[in-house]
């Protein structure tokens, strides 16, 4: 039989998780919505979140035995085991530094000054995760040009961390790296037969490098859109660009780089809208069912307007179609050639209306992989 793993990803406002064999095929999907997202104990509800996605996957499939486990999550997010929690989208107190972390790693010890003196490391969302299931300590680089957006010891010492202080950021490791197995008290509240003590658990990656391999945007002229409670647009090129409304950081691949446009709350926007045309109706709608009648249905005397929410539908692939404007400028700087096509992942990607009008706007075509949450795809090349 096929090996098949079984990832996980830690969204914003979602855990998903999907059985993936080694040839790509998807086994299995399950998404559960996180209940405790905006609040300081955000990840207090992650293994409960992953035990409820095994669980629904599993009781549809029970013949199916993963090989190994393998987990990839937003970050900066950093948090704690017992929960409490600095989200990536949380407002801070401003601190100059090249780290994406290390502000956020001063955050959590003045929010939390007892738990930082008695917590024996501070970890990433992933990573939190990683340790839950079995002990092991880690942070995940995703290739070595990464450290500055990460730490060194020396910007450690610079943002005034003590030595004992220094010993909570854990060593790092490479993406596919085994970080270790399921312990019994892990595999007690996952509480499913089919993922037991001693299944091996391998580090994924930060959401986003995750998605850029899950997509296969790892070579020059690749490129791919990602779309959650934001939306990104990356493109893969062979030299750093320098375009300044675009964001370069090295590919997860050595001596190529990635060049990106980031959208924000494209995503949100449009789940506040959801909510918004739920409480008119007086009940749940869709996600499906909402985005038809956004497109088809837009007459402004019904009590309820769809019409909000195709205008935020059409703004946001306005808002692509500027982005990818942008990352021409930025292919045309680096030698590379801009494609004609794209690869949508995330929320968006679902949706076949919603792709058709980005299309039709931004004039690109656009692949859908068989996962839609390529995230998971690339936890599964890991």
């Amino acid at each position: 039989m096929a090996v098949s793993v079984l990832c996980a990803d830690i969204g914003t406002s979602s855990l998903k998780a999907a059985v993936i064999t080694q040839d790509g095929a998807l086994l299995a999907y399950s998404r559960q919505p996180f209940l405790l997202l905006h609040t300081d104990h955000a990840a207090g509800e992650w293994i409960e979140a992953l035990s409820r996605a095994i669980r629904d996957i599993y009781q549809y499939n029970p013949s199916l035995k993963p090989d190994a486990l393998c987990i990839s999550g937003n970050g900066p997010t950093v948090a704690v085991p017992s929960g409490e929690t600095v989200r990536w989208n949380d407002t801070i107190p401003q601190y100059a530094s090249k780290s994406l972390f290390i502000p956020r790693y001063l955050a959590f010890r003045h929010k939390y000054p007892e738990v930082w003196k008695s917590c024996p490391y501070i970890l990433s969302g992933p990573e939190c995760l990683i340790f839950m299931l079995t002990g092991s300590a880690v942070s995940i680089l995703p290739e070595k040009r990464y450290e500055n957006a990460y730490w060194s010891m020396h910007d450690i010492e610079e943002a005034g961390f003590s030595k004992d202080d220094a010993e909570k950021f854990p060593p790092f490791v490479q993406p596919g790296a085994k970080a270790g197995c399921i312990t019994k008290s892990a595999a007690a509240q996952i509480c499913c037969p089919s993922v037991s003590e001693g299944l091996p658990v391998y580090c994924g990656a930060p959401d986003f490098v995750s998605a850029l391999v899950g997509t296969d945007t790892l070579k020059p002229g690749k490129l791919c859109d990602r779309a959650g409670s934001s939306e990104g647009l990356n493109l893969c090129t062979e030299t750093p660009a320098s375009v300044p409304s675009v964001r370069t950081l090295p590919s997860p691949i050595r001596g190529l780089w990635n060049a990106a446009c980031l959208l924000g709350e494209t995503g949100t926007l449009f789940s506040a809208f959801k909510s918004k045309i739920e409480r008119e109706l007086g009940k749940e709608m869709d996600f499906n069912s909402l985005v038809h009648n956004c497109i088809v249905h837009t007459n402004p005397h019904s009590y309820v307007s769809f019409s909000e929410g195709k205008k935020i539908m059409e703004d946001t692939a306005l808002r692509v179609k500027r982005g990818l404007e942008q990352l021409s400028l930025a292919a045309a700087e680096t030698g590379t050639i801009m494609p004609n096509c794209m690869t949508a992942t995330g929320g968006q990607a679902a949706n076949e209306e919603w792709l058709q009008m980005k299309a039709d706007i931004t004039g690109m075509k656009i692949l859908v992989p068989e996962c839609h949450d390529a995230d998971l795809t690339g936890d599964a090349v890991f």
